[in-house]
């Protein structure tokens, strides 16, 4: 699990990459900036707390059998996608808080994230060399 926490930290880390250059973009094109800025805060703060139980239930399917390992995460990613439907309703609903573009940005991160977790993990072990 040494191995899964590195990596879940090197996803952080892309999510806030990808999270910096989108809310400096959308705000700067935004009419309501505030909204757009809490939109963007909301759907990255969801986008974290989606990696961490993806993690916590990654680790709880590792100590079961195959069967019920499988089910489990079946399950938990159901609960996943979900949780991020009502948070798109949410934004939607509340739009003059969260902007739904924003949000659906930041909960975009979590799969950039994935994508750049290669490119970090490289820069992380040339810094951890240097």
């Amino acid at each position: 699990m040494k191995k899964a926490k590195q990596i879940l930290k090197e996803m952080f880390a892309g999510l806030v990459v990808w999270l910096l250059p989108v809310l400096i973009i959308l705000v700067i094109v935004a009419r309501h900036k505030l909204a757009m800025t809490m939109g963007v805060l909301l759907g990255g703060a969801t986008a974290a707390g989606l990696l961490l139980h993806m993690y916590h239930h990654l680790d709880i399917a590792l100590d079961m059998d195959v069967k019920h390992a499988q089910s489990h995460i079946q399950f938990a990613a159901i609960r996943r996608l979900f949780f991020m439907a009502l948070v798109i309703a949410v934004s939607m609903v509340w739009h003059m808080y969260f902007h739904p573009v924003g949000t659906v940005c930041g909960l975009f991160g979590m799969k950039i994230s994935a994508y750049l977790q290669p490119a970090v993990h490289k820069i992380v072990g040339r810094i951890q060399r240097w």
